[in-house]
């Protein structure tokens, strides 16, 4: 580049990279910033757990959906096992705790 075109403000072509760079850095922590958010939004909406299920039958469906409901808005990042493991903590009685 010459003496006479820095002289007319156009920029080298290091301050482009850097410009570049600087671009590319913002882009990711906006990126970075928005899935964070996006994460946070679950946890920000109360679930109530369901109630301890003591084998009554006709309790078995409010159990289950209150359950299914919590999972998926709580737990969905989580593992299947520790799932099932805490859905089998609000059990009590019968093959639950064997």
């Amino acid at each position: 580049m010459s003496h006479q075109q820095q002289q007319q403000g156009e920029p080298s072509p290091v301050s482009i990279s850097r410009e570049e760079q600087l671009l590319a850095m913002i882009a990711t922590l906006q990126q970075q910033v928005s899935t964070m958010l996006l994460q946070q939004q679950g946890s920000r909406v109360e679930v109530m757990k369901p109630q301890v299920f003591s084998r009554r039958m006709e309790k078995v469906s409010m159990f289950v959906n209150a359950a299914c409901l919590y999972i998926r808005i709580k737990m969905a990042e989580e593992a299947v096992a520790t799932q099932i493991a805490w859905i089998l903590s609000y059990i009590q009685g019968g093959v639950a705790e064997a």
